[in-house]
């Protein structure tokens, strides 16, 4: 008889060990952790939200990068499920790099606020050309009302001669037109009843010069020439950056790729021309060129940033003909202002990492500055602000500080020492980006980061900082009497007092659509803000007396 040996249980020891499989888990989870922490704790700082948005970029593809090693390595699928899911997980990746489908569209913090089809046209594609009436010469008269250069008529955007009325509620700004527009961050320029920008449509660059009160064209005209860059420069658009000037009669540009015009103001006929970057042999900005012309004793001075003693360039204003040249500095994305410091003219433009500043006669380099900053990097984009007889306040983002120096002269010294700067005080207030500063009754307002800011422009002590829902975020700022006018990087028009011992909001409405980085210009009681998809007109209303 033969026995059979009863069925034995599995012994505990015989089955698969779940320690492995919890060590995986754990190290993935580890992993996720890890990362969260090190990104909360860079958004619990004070750093420019430009940085904190890149690390929770970094953050999430290293998240992925993780999470497909585990895949590979740990999960118990079998290995073509492991390859494929580890592929899926890198799909969403892929379709946002250069290579993939899908373009993001970002704002002035490289955060990410809509997407696009690579292969569709975009927005300055798909608009027709534009139609001009027959030729007609225009009736071109200058006003003191003018805002005839970038920022208008001084260091900073300011409108004088006119009191807002604050209650838009009751007395709403009044809209006169609103249209599509090329692409590009330039502002308008306002002489009279016409005001002129450039912007990009397919592969013209143009300058448009439009009726005031209409929106009618009245002239344009166009070179063939698309600025649409690849790489970090992508993330600043399409289309020309600078601003017109306008001066005795005649429209100066500069495009993104470093074409200078000399515009009749009052027929759209071109004068002369310039290929800078062609004819200079300077290598474009990551960005392109933003600068906005200079009209100085009859000569048009621009930046073209040709390293060899041909970084400024003066061209007489009525024949194009070069006048001189000089410095050896890379440029970047400001404009030169003229100015006076210790009793000398001079012309102040700020480069790669200087502050530079040039006799206004003969553009000789009289002293320079440094002045942090990399034209394909943390790039510098704010004015550089004269303040009384011998000081210049400066700012820029990145977090990089806000300071205000004093230039000494000293005519007896040697010539290679007869000037030189000192740093009065050097702060983490007034963080300009692709903004600039206004100053009233010595205190200083301007947007820094994203939030409105206001310090002492003596001691740079901060009075007042506010963040604000929805965010003004990249905008920019024009002083109007006793109040600030901002036009937010989403759009929003919104008015504040220029109050230095709290934020007040007075006012707000939705002026535009889209992401605006461009300077609104002011003529009287008339507003123009653009955008590189459309623009429009606002009739504001005024009180009754004139703001002090």
């Amino acid at each position: 008889m033969s026995c059979v040996a009863p069925a034995q249980s599995p012994s505990l020891n015989m089955l698969p060990s779940a320690k492995p499989r919890l060590r995986r888990a754990r190290s993935l989870v580890a992993w996720v952790l890890l990362l969260a922490v090190v990104t909360a704790g860079v958004w619990s700082t004070d750093i420019s939200k430009d940085y904190k948005n890149i690390t929770l970029q970094v953050t999430l593809v290293l998240a992925v990068a993780g999470l497909s090693v585990w895949m590979l390595r740990h999960s118990l699928l079998p290995r073509r499920l492991r390859l494929m899911t580890a592929a899926l997980v890198w799909l969403p990746v892929w379709a946002v790099t250069p290579l993939g489908p899908v373009q993001l569209i970002n704002n002035g913090n490289s955060g990410f606020v809509d997407w696009r089809w690579r292969w569709a046209a975009t927005h300055d594609q798909s608009l027709a050309g534009v139609a001009a009436p027959p030729q007609v010469r225009l009736d071109w008269q200058e006003t003191e009302r003018d805002y005839p250069r970038f920022l208008g008529n001084g260091y900073w955007a300011e409108a004088k001669g006119i009191n807002l009325d604050a209650d838009w509620k009751a007395n709403p700004p009044k809209l006169l037109w609103k249209q599509p527009i090329g692409a590009g961050w330039s502002a308008f320029i306002i002489v009279g009843d016409y005001a002129v920008t450039q912007e990009q449509r397919g592969n013209q660059e143009m300058v448009v010069c439009y009726e005031l009160k209409t929106g009618q064209v009245a002239w344009s005209h166009a070179d063939d020439a698309r600025w649409d860059p690849s790489g970090p420069g992508a993330l600043g658009g399409i289309g020309p950056r600078a601003t017109p000037t306008i001066h005795d009669g005649r429209v100066y540009t500069h495009g993104a790729t470093g074409i200078v015009n000399c515009i009749d103001a009052a027929t759209g006929k071109r004068l002369w021309s310039h290929d800078t970057l062609k004819e200079y042999g300077a290598e474009n900005i990551s960005w392109g060129k933003a600068d906005s012309p200079l009209i100085v004793d009859g000569n048009v001075i621009i930046s073209v940033g040709a390293l060899d003693d041909r970084s400024l360039v003066a061209f007489d204003a009525k024949t194009g003909e070069q006048v001189w040249a000089a410095g050896a500095r890379r440029s970047s994305y400001a404009s030169p202002i003229l100015t006076e410091l210790a009793g000398v003219r001079q012309i102040l433009v700020v480069n790669e990492n200087f502050l530079t500043s040039h006799d206004a006669t003969t553009g000789e380099i009289l002293w320079e500055h440094p002045w942090d900053g990399d034209s394909n990097g943390n790039a510098s984009a704010s004015q550089p602000v004269p303040v009384g007889d011998d000081r210049v306040f400066l700012s820029k983002g990145y977090g990089i500080m806000s300071q205000l120096f004093q230039v000494t002269h000293d005519e007896s010294a040697e010539p290679e020492k007869q000037w030189s700067t000192e740093v009065l005080w050097s702060k983490p207030v007034l963080r300009t980006k692709l903004g600039n500063v206004v100053i009233r009754d010595g205190v200083i307002y301007g947007i820094d980061d994203i939030d409105m800011d206001c310090a002492d422009l003596e001691t740079g002590r901060r009075r007042w900082k506010k963040r604000r829902r929805p965010e003004l975020g990249h905008g920019q700022i024009i002083l109007v009497g006793d109040k600030i006018l901002v036009i937010s990087e989403s759009g929003e028009l919104v008015l504040l007092a220029a109050d230095a011992k709290k934020y007040r909001e007075l006012a707000q409405v939705q002026a535009i659509e889209g992401i605006t980085w461009n300077n609104p210009a002011i003529s009287g009681r008339y507003l123009l803000v653009r955008n590189g998809q459309e623009a429009a007109c606002f009739e504001l209303p005024v009180a009754a007396s004139p703001a002090l």
